[in-house]
């Protein structure tokens, strides 16, 4: 496994790190062209794409990687892409009924409440051929796609934020206009890309009763994969969907630009370890192998690795983040110094997300994140009622924290459970 591993990995970190680096090089500029407010407004309107997103494939994208053969695989992801369509054309009919009838969802604007469906349609259609491409281990193309969606975001947000030097409106449209861009290009890529190198579709399409037996075998991902995403979605995303009741968006924005600093490159590399461990072990339970020493030297690198990079952007955070972006993002800082045990932690957990998916605990992992939903409401919920928002995410970070590091000794936990089932079998053998 370990050639293999480090190999695939390093396939997606190369896409990763490329995509990235770019994007983060784009912030030296976009955060000159666009204000904190802008930010702040922007991750408000990116929360509820995160939530929707969910809803609109049902999570059935994760079983294309479990099918069993090609053809249900085939099955499901044609499937997937149609329930997305389907929820993207209803979240549209939404929308414009919000508008027409003049309702206000604080503190999205129209235009922006507008965009919404066409967001949930893009991100969900790359999100499903990316779990395509990861059955047939094809990680060079979602590196690739990865870049397209990173180059084309960047250009046209860089675009849009010259324009907005002009017409006032950009200000508002920029970032997610140049986002949807983005998506769209990723999502042409995957298409042109499917038609080359993924396997050619038998003589016979899947019967409808064929079908609906399918949806109906991996029914525990909308059962129970999809309640524990949308929670732990909805959580993540409530500083900017409930504080930006209370507070400035320039508040919001300082938070924004620390998140996408600090948890967006966990998430990557959280994500891109994940990807090749999903397939890599489900593989390995069919043949009964134990997984534990591996992921135990996994985790032991990976912390060698990443702690001492986390401790060094503790402790000159505020400086760093100033002399990059400028005066008006003073007070970022603060934020990352909250963020950072999160996260080193969460990269950890987020490696073996697998881990309720190939043991079938979806239910335990979701009993986690709602206990994790109520303690951080109850955090902001401190904020808010002390009229600090320091307070808040302090609180907010400090919770999430604990909770992951629960959550990381639960995986661990069944990783030994699985090992020790098989030492009978290897001492018979």
């Amino acid at each position: 496994m370990s050639s293999h591993f480090v190999k695939n990995s390093g396939t997606l970190l190369t896409g990763s790190v490329v995509a990235q680096g770019v994007a983060f090089l784009a912030y030296l500029l976009l955060s000159r062209l666009f204000t904190p407010d802008d930010f702040g407004l922007y991750n408000v309107f990116y929360s509820y794409i995160e939530v929707l997103i969910i809803l609109s494939t049902c999570k059935y994208e994760m079983a294309i990687v479990k099918a069993d053969t090609d053809a249900e695989a085939r099955a499901l992801s044609r499937f997937t892409l149609r329930l997305n369509a389907v929820v993207s054309v209803v979240l549209l009919t939404v929308a414009l009924i919000l508008i027409l009838m003049d309702v206000e969802v604080n503190p999205l604007p129209p235009i922006l409440i507008l965009l919404i469906p066409f967001m949930v349609f893009f991100c969900g259609t790359t999100r499903v051929y990316t779990f395509v491409f990861n059955r047939y281990k094809h990680f060079g193309r979602i590196a690739t796609a990865e870049v397209v969606t990173s180059v084309s975001g960047v250009v046209a947000k860089i675009g849009l934020g010259l324009l907005a030097t002009i017409v006032q409106l950009f200000h508002t449209i920029g970032l997610p206009v140049g986002t949807i861009l983005g998506k769209m290009a990723a999502g042409v890529y995957y298409r042109i890309a499917a038609s080359k190198v993924l396997p050619k579709p038998g003589p016979a399409a899947a019967s409808a009763a064929g079908l609906r037996q399918l949806i109906g075998q991996h029914r525990v991902f909308p059962l129970y994969s999809m309640p524990r995403e949308l929670v732990s979605s909805f959580s993540a995303n409530l500083p900017f969907m409930w504080l930006s009741l209370y507070f400035d968006k320039s508040l919001l924005g300082l938070f924004s630009l620390a998140v996408v600093f600090t948890m967006r490159p966990v998430n990557i590399l959280a994500n891109v370890f994940e990807k090749v461990f999903y397939p890599t072990h489900t593989e390995k339970i069919k043949h009964s192998q134990p997984l534990g020493r591996d992921i135990r030297r996994f985790l032991l690198t990976l912390c060698g690795i990443s702690f001492p990079v986390m401790l060094v952007a503790f402790l000159f955070a505020e400086p760093l983040f100033t002399f990059l972006f400028g005066d008006k993002w003073i007070g970022t800082g603060y934020y990352v110094r909250c963020i950072i045990p999160w996260i080193a932690v969460l990269l950890l957990t987020g490696s073996l997300a697998f881990v309720p998916n190939v043991f079938t605990t979806q239910r335990g992992d979701f009993v986690f994140q709602l206990i994790q939903f109520v303690l951080r409401i109850a955090a902001l919920a401190v904020g808010i009622s002390r009229g600090d928002f320091r307070l808040a995410i302090l609180l907010f970070c400090a919770v999430s924290t604990l909770v992951q590091v629960c959550l990381l000794g639960w995986y661990l936990h069944q990783v030994r459970r699985y090992d020790k089932t098989l030492k009978p079998q290897h001492a018979n053998s």
